[in-house]
This record gives structure tokens, C-alpha cells and sequence, in this order.
């Protein structure tokens, strides 16, 4: 997911049951300093010609775990700042300050800059994390087509992006369709990379 992807989404896009969520909205680019609540947030566009930014994607096995404990951290979050005597702003983000205010973008990409530095690790965007990702999902699996699905990329932005073919039609995408199942498969994949002591026997 994109940086405003992460900060804009909310609760009621994710559906813990059915181990899924939609990327369908964002939140604004540039967000003034102060911002405790959202009222309306951003629509979804992929990059250049793209448009396939809205998808709804799994909640592997592996990253399910988060998203429970993070439900219960907030929900002390609002608790103690209720008991506290402070306002709790209920903007319903899955990832926001303990008072439950928005983070603003340039902040968590400072901040991400900061904790590199710190840890004396090279210098990359917090976008690069996103890349990275997609190039390891295809190494992986080898299937351009979902990686693109999964990153909300058309396929000829996949394909730029992947630098296999900047000639690939998106128009292509209307014959693919590409089944939640499938996406599960490729993020399994990459999650059991990055922690194989999680992957099941």
C-alpha cells in the first residue's frame, strides 16, 4: 500500500471475518498541521495512466496477528485518554496518534528517515519499501500480473514498473480477472519470506 493508503485507512474497510481489506479511499496528500479529524477522505487513483488504484486485498495469516493486537491498543489508547480527562478523536484509522488524530504524511516519512539514520541503515523513501515489496512478490512467484493487482498498478504500469515491457496494454486488464485467492497466494508467499519460522508445516 502506498504511505497515504496506510494513514487513510479505516476500520470499516477492513473486514477481520473474511480476512480482507479495501483500499478504497486515502487520506489527503497534504494534511495541515493540527488535523484531529477527518471528514472526508481522498479517492483512490493509481500512478500515471493508471486507474486500477481500488482493490481489495487479503489479510494473510501471517500479517492477521497485527491487526487483533492493534485493536486492542487502541482500544486502551481511547480508554485512557477518555479516563484522563482528554478528548479521544474517533476518525475510526487503523493507524493514528493514541488520541486518534491522523498522522500527517511528511511527518511519518520524516520520522522514517530519523529511525534509518539512527540505525545507521542507507537512506530510502518510505516508497521504496512498496517497490521493494513488488520486486520481491514476482521474484518469488513470478506472476507480474497479481503483483500489479495487489499494488493497484494497470498492467502496463506493472510492467514499466517491473521493467519487463513498457508496451503492455492495460486494456488486457479487462480480460484478467484476478481471484482474491490468487492475491493470497502471492502475499503468503512473500510474507513466509520474510518470516519462514511463521510458515506453516
Amino acid at each position: 500500500m502506498r504511505l497515504s493508503e496506510i494513514l487513510g485507512l479505516r476500520w470499516r474497510n477492513v473486514d477481520i471475518e473474511n480476512g480482507t481489506l479495501s483500499v478504497v479511499e486515502q487520506l489527503p496528500y497534504r494534511l495541515p498541521k493540527g488535523t484531529v479529524t477527518i471528514e472526508d477522505m481522498a479517492e483512490v487513483k493509481g500512478t500515471g495512466e493508471d486507474k486500477a488504484g481500488e482493490r481489495v486485498l487479503p489479510i494473510t495469516e501471517a500479517s492477521m496477528p497485527y491487526f487483533a493486537r492493534h485493536m486492542e491498543v487502541q482500544a486502551r489508547q481511547r480508554e485512557s485518554t477518555t479516563l484522563g480527562g482528554g478528548i479521544y478523536f474517533d476518525n475510526d484509522l487503523v493507524v493514528a496518534k493514541p488520541n486518534g488524530a491522523p498522522h500527517r504524511r511528511d511527518q511519518v516519512s520524516s520520522n522514517f528517515g530519523q529511525m534509518l539514520r539512527r540505525s545507521e541503515l542507507p537512506y530510502i523513501r518510505f516508497h521504496d519499501l512498496r517497490h521493494t515489496a513488488a520486486t520481491n512478490m514476482h521474484q518469488l512467484t513470478g506472476d507480474f500480473y497479481t503483483v500489479g493487482t495487489i499494488m493497484g498498478h494497470s498492467l502496463k504500469g506493472t510492467g514499466i514498473h517491473l521493467g519487463i515491457s513498457s508496451k503492455l496494454d492495460a486494456v488486457t486488464a479487462q480480460y484478467v480477472d484476478v481471484r482474491l485467492e490468487r492475491k493470497r497466494e502471492v502475499l503468503d508467499a512473500y510474507h513466509n519470506a520474510l518470516h519462514p519460522e511463521n510458515e506453516r508445516d
